[in-house]
């Protein structure tokens, strides 16, 4: 994997990245892994990542599937069935636009912090904005979907999201190291430069504001843990959820191109010839996740491969004031070298 290595060797090198790790497998396992660190030899399969919005798609939207399975709930329920608080402009929202980043729900940054007896105070302020758009207007990239679907989800289980994600997702897949919240004693690479409060060490400021649980952003996991999951997600979860669940939930929602700039299934990224950090890797039809930190998952079944990149680019590039589009060509760099690498080039 020469090009693969040289390229994150280069990057860490100009300084936009400062620890690399990264697993790529098939439907069987893991078949390769590869660490650099700007900071010696400190990196192992056991090391820490912030995965921010990788969340996304390990814990909030995996457990709206199991919620389907269950007969909790529907994608095509309405936002006023589980919030009898949201507005006339947002009560009739089905919960697929959440899923898809199309509701126009806006992203609701605040300078307080809502613990658990705050929680219903923190929906109320929420839903009180307005919308960016008409629902299924366009796609627009949203944490405001995913924080309130976590909240949805507290309220269908009727239990907190770590202990739902600890118990419904990361037992049933082994992921002994995966959680929010991770403890002071623990191998954590920095993805932040804000101060780290003791267990509260995520970088996304709705999560912090939230005491490190939400739907949005917040679990930190590893390479061990996540050649488990990028294995799980590669085999349709088929460990965790119904084989027609995970079709449903897999399935482009946006696929009118010239409304939507971007494909997405229930949660995931749904990657067709809109996506533009490919570098040509994965076959249209594929699904995965970023996170503003420097992570990503992808799961391509056509050709049979799951990608598992975690780093820290957002924390080196931002001393460029340019870390979303340094992190973003990192995926494009990273991709074309593996692209390269497994075709023999």
């Amino acid at each position: 994997m020469q090009n693969t290595e040289a390229f994150i060797q280069q990057w860490i090198a100009d300084g936009y990245a400062g620890d690399v790790a990264i697993v790529i497998g098939d439907r069987g396992g893991e078949t390769y892994r590869y660490f650099a660190s700007n900071r010696g030899d400190v990196l192992d399969g056991q090391t820490l990542f912030d995965m921010m919005s990788v969340t996304k798609i390990m814990a909030t939207a995996p457990l709206f599937h199991l919620a389907m399975g269950d007969g909790r709930l529907s994608e095509a329920d309405r936002l006023g069935k589980y919030f009898p608080e949201a507005p006339a402009d947002k009560a009739d929202i089905p919960l697929w636009m959440l899923l898809a980043h199309c509701s126009g729900i806006p992203r609701i940054l605040s300078s307080e912090r809502f613990g658990p007896d705050r929680r219903a105070e923190y929906i109320a302020n929420y839903l009180s904005h307005p919308l960016l758009f008409a629902p299924g207007e366009k796609y627009e990239y949203s944490c405001g979907n995913f924080v309130l679907l976590g909240f949805l989800l507290e309220r269908v289980y009727n239990m907190p999201l770590d202990l739902l994600f600890d118990t419904k997702i990361a037992r049933p897949l082994g992921l002994t190291r995966t959680g929010y919240l991770p403890a002071e004693d623990q191998n954590i690479v920095r993805s932040t430069r804000r101060a780290w409060e003791g267990r509260l060490k995520c970088s996304d400021p709705i999560n912090r504001a939230l005491y490190g649980v939400s739907g949005n952003a917040g679990i930190f996991s590893c390479i061990d843990d996540m050649a488990r999951f990028g294995q799980s997600l590669l085999n349709r979860h088929a460990a965790l959820m119904r084989e027609d669940i995970f079709a449903k939930a897999a399935a482009d929602c946006l696929c009118d191109q010239e409304k939507y700039s971007l494909g997405r299934g229930l949660g995931y990224v749904f990657i067709d010839d809109r996506y533009d950090q490919n570098a040509g890797l994965f076959a249209n039809g594929s699904i995965g996740h970023t996170g503003f930190s420097g992570t990503a998952v992808y799961a391509d079944f056509a050709n049979d491969l799951f990608v598992v990149s975690l780093s820290n680019t957002a924390y080196y590039a931002n001393k460029t004031g340019d870390f979303a589009a340094k992190t973003s060509a990192f995926r494009r760099g990273l991709h074309g070298a593996l692209a390269r690498d497994l075709a023999g080039k």
